[in-house]
Parts: structure tokens; sequence; C-alpha cells
């Protein structure tokens, strides 16, 4: 069967391609995609990923058409979200319980998710109701954000500051009130530009208590203000470099979660060991492989406790890429998350 979906290496060289989709296996499953978000990790491939072409998307809500003769998690006509990578459940790691280490997953096989229809293996599939599956593509990226503020392991009644008004970060600020954190600060960058403008009123309806704008203020003085001490934990969700700006906005003994990324040569810092040391500060990175808190995602979208239509602003069609993409990199439009509806 063949299908259409969008690849991309540097310099916005995208390439709207028809290919062929491998037959069925006994586990595995052929879905027609209805929706995938666009991440950041997209716009880095676009951006800055030199070589062979990459698949793009994998926020993926799509509906089950066939299944392989021995798969039995879904059926013909199911609503499913396909996760990007899936634990294995036999491994050494997932049998020691620790299925977050597991190096033996399933996964997308090199397609991408911006497609018309895709073949995966049964087991990153998880059924859902209740939700339109524009709505549902947010699971991974609040999945992803949701485990950036677990492994901040935020106390009752903390005083948190996320780096970074993009998806993740503002889906951070809501999820960390819900924690439990009693003032969220969020910190970025250009609130003037169109996109960081919604970005920055987004955040604020989700939850922040105070923005700061690192352009026009610095931002160790400006958490200062809220926070003499320091903030008690620190979610960084902007790029490595932002890292310099955020670790010393942390108070003594803070915990320090991140998870932004560079794929353009820029991922290296400079850290202060002996700031970290005598400062008790904890540095906690997050990869979201293999998917986890997928379930729990789901229903704190199914029950309203996070609304995604203050995340997704902006829907797109296959061949409509270019402009989305653009837009977002230049900030010229207000875009929060962007959607493809590949079969619209």
């Amino acid at each position: 069967m063949k299908t259409q979906g969008l690849f991309a290496r540097s310099s916005m060289d995208f390439d709207l391609r028809d290919f062929e989709l491998p037959p069925l296996r006994d586990n595995d499953v052929l879905v027609k995609v209805h929706a995938c978000g666009l991440c950041g990790t997209d716009i880095h491939f676009a951006k800055d990923a030199r070589g062979e072409y990459n698949p793009l998307g994998h926020e993926i809500a799509a509906e089950v058409l066939e299944v392989g003769r021995n798969a039995v998690t879904c059926k013909p006509g199911d609503r499913v979200i396909v996760e990007d990578c899936a634990m294995c459940g036999v491994c050494e790691n997932c049998k020691n319980g620790e299925a977050h280490l597991c190096r033996n997953m399933h996964n997308l096989e090199g397609r991408p998710g911006i497609a018309r229809h895709m073949v995966v293996h049964e087991r990153l599939c998880d059924r859902f109701e209740g939700l339109d599956y524009v709505a549902a593509s947010l699971t991974e990226p609040q999945a992803v954000a949701l485990n950036a503020v677990l492994h901040a392991q935020i106390p009752p009644a903390a005083d948190v500051v996320v780096f970074g008004p993009g998806p993740i970060g503002l889906m951070c600020v809501r999820l960390a009130k819900m924690m439990g954190a009693a003032t969220v600060g969020l910190v970025g960058y250009d609130a003037n530009c169109p996109r960081e403008k919604a970005r920055f009123e987004a955040g604020r309806q989700l939850g922040a208590d105070f923005v700061v704008d690192t352009a026009v203020e610095n931002p160790l003085e400006a958490v200062q203000r809220h926070f003499p001490n320091g903030a008690d934990r620190v979610i960084v969700t902007s790029p490595p470099k932002s890292m310099e700006q955020a670790i010393p906005v942390g108070r003594f003994g803070v915990t320090v979660s991140f998870i932004g990324i560079n794929l353009g040569g820029h991922s290296q810092i400079a850290v202060d060991v002996n700031d970290l040391i005598f400062n008790k500060r904890s540095l906690v990175p997050t990869f979201a492989e293999p998917a986890i808190k997928f379930p729990t995602s789901l229903k704190i979208l199914q029950k309203g406790m996070m609304d995604s239509r203050q995340i997704i602003t902006h829907t797109f069609k296959l061949g409509e890429h270019k402009a989305i993409f653009a837009g977002i990199v230049d900030g010229r439009q207000p875009i929060i998350k962007a959607v493809c509806t590949p079969n619209a």
C-alpha cells in the first residue's frame, strides 16, 4: 500500500513523498492518521539536521484500519494514540521494573507521523475515547511535559520557575500547578514577537503567576524579586544555552529538571561544578523514551484538566507545511502549537 508523508533536512529542505508501506506483520496495525502535532524536534530536523532526510511527526492520533493476525490490543475502528517508542516489556531492564531504561523498544521504524497512513507495532497503540483527534494528538507532548515535571519532584507549596514558553513549557506551567506548586514563573525571550506574545499570554492563562522576558530583563534579578532565596524547582524546556541562566535562579538545594535540546551544534554549556557541589544543586535530564505516562496524559486531557485549545492554535494539511514551519521559525505568526490533519 502506498501513502504520503513528510520528510526534511537542514535549511528547510522538505520532501513530501509517496512511499510504500510494508505488509502487516503478525502484531502490526495499519492506521489512518487524523492528526499529528508538530514538535520542536521536527523544527530542529528541518533547520539543522544534515545528511539524509528525517521523517517528521511523532505526536499521532489515528484510526485503526487493519490489524495483523496476532494483534490483540486494538481492532479496526478503534481510535488510538500512536506512541513514538514503546518499551519491549521483556528485556532485562523491563523485567527489573525499569522500563524507562529499555533499549529494545518498538518504534516508528523511520516512517513519519505526518503522513496519511502508518504501519506500527500494536504495542505503540493506546486506545482512547472522548476526545477529537486534534486534541488527542496533544497526549505525547503532554506526557513529555509531565515527565519533566515529575522529575523535578515538586514539593507542596513550592516556588517553581519554567524556562521556555513553547508548548512543552506551557504545559509544564499548568502541570506544576496541578502538582501543588504555590507560585510559578515563566521565563522566555522577546514577548513582542507575535509568536512569543501569544505564548506568554497562554502561560498566564495556564497559571503562570509572573512572566520574565529576558530580552528586557535579567532573569536572576526578576526571579529574586518574587523568590528572594531562589526558586525551589526549575524546569528548563528551552535550548541548552538557557541552562546558564536557569541554574542560578534556584535556591540552595534546588532541583533543575531539563529537557531542551539543540541539533545545530549548540548543545554544550559552561557549568561551575563547584557551584553545583557547594550549593547542592541537582541537575536531572529528562528523555521521554520509551513513552511513559501516556495513560495519565490521556486522562488529564479527557477530564479537561488541560485545555488543548489553549495550546493548539493552528492546524494545517499536507502541502501547507512550509508556511507553518516558516511562521514558527521566524515568529511572525502567533503559533503556539500546530497540528497537521493529513487526511482532512
